[in-house]
């Protein structure tokens, strides 16, 4: 870890399999990178939590893991509704990884074509690519 990579104070795991998240947050945990770590099924909830969020003006989530097949509303679903959240809600200095097992290349080119993604990735993620997320939000937010 760099000696000048804060914590986070909130990420968001957006995934319907409770595995994956449950993996995800003992790896995030073991990191010592983040003070909380939230979890939505999908993205429908993953909305209604940012929408409660900022309505009780507690912190928004700095880096927000998305899966993209979920039930209800997947990732890109989410990603087009989350384009037209007020800018209260949609933070410049929010970062998105999605996160898939899917393969294919066209999951992929939507993925990184999206203004609101920062990276895609196959998941699982392991500790040396949390640690990079967190560095990559670091250098968002200092651009900003």
């Amino acid at each position: 870890m760099n000696t000048k990579t804060q914590k986070l104070k909130r990420v968001l795991l957006v995934d319907d399999d409770k595995v994956t998240n449950l993996m995800h947050g003992r790896m995030i945990k073991r990191t010592g990178l983040v003070e909380q770590i939230d979890v939505a099924t999908d993205g429908v909830a993953a909305l209604e939590y940012l929408d409660d969020v900022a309505a009780k003006g507690d912190d928004l989530p700095e880096l927000i893991l998305l899966d993209i097949n979920m039930p209800r509303m997947g990732g890109f679903e989410f990603l087009e509704q989350y384009a037209q959240l007020p800018d209260h809600i949609r933070s410049a200095k929010t970062v998105i990884i999605m996160l898939s097992t899917s393969a294919l290349r066209t999951d992929h080119e939507r993925a990184v074509n999206d203004p609101n993604v920062h990276r895609f990735i196959c998941k699982p993620a392991s500790s040396e690519d949390f640690q990079n997320f967190v560095q990559e939000y670091q250098d968002v937010i200092s651009s900003n």
